[in-house]
């Protein structure tokens, strides 16, 4: 294995880290996984820099938006949500995500737009559309 590909690893892993505290976050809501999410906020934006930046970046500009939008503060807080939502690449934390701030019901796409259900069908109209497929076959 090579350096670089374990040091990629390495942020990766600190980036879902990041994720499930603010996970977490979602969950509780207590002050202490707020702080958890900051402090690690600050130090993926610290990775790779010899001196703390004097301002917030990415990562601690964002903890502050999703966590307000979390916890109601925002005037855009949906809008946060789901930019946060579409963000997160693993299906399964994107979606206990959005179940844990209640947007499960609307799927969001990259662009944070809602995506349309697809329409259900009853088990009638399953059953007739799986029996005309087999109409005109030959009976043995």
């Amino acid at each position: 294995m090579n350096a670089a590909f374990g040091s990629n690893d390495w942020r990766e892993q600190k980036i879902r880290d990041w994720l499930l505290l603010i996970l977490r976050f979602a969950v509780t809501r207590e002050p202490r996984d707020r702080s958890a999410v900051f402090a690690m906020a600050d130090e993926l934006d610290a990775l790779g820099v010899r001196w703390r930046p004097a301002a917030p970046r990415f990562f601690v500009t964002t903890a502050g938006e999703v966590c307000d939008a979390i916890l109601g503060v925002s005037e855009n807080a949906n809008m946060v949500l789901r930019t946060h939502i579409a963000r997160i690449d693993d299906p399964r934390m994107r979606g206990a995500f959005a179940a844990a701030v209640d947007l499960q019901r609307q799927p969001v796409n990259c662009h944070s737009q809602p995506i349309e259900e697809p329409r259900r069908q009853n088990a009638a109209v399953n059953r007739r559309e799986a029996l005309d497929s087999w109409r005109g076959m030959p009976k043995k």
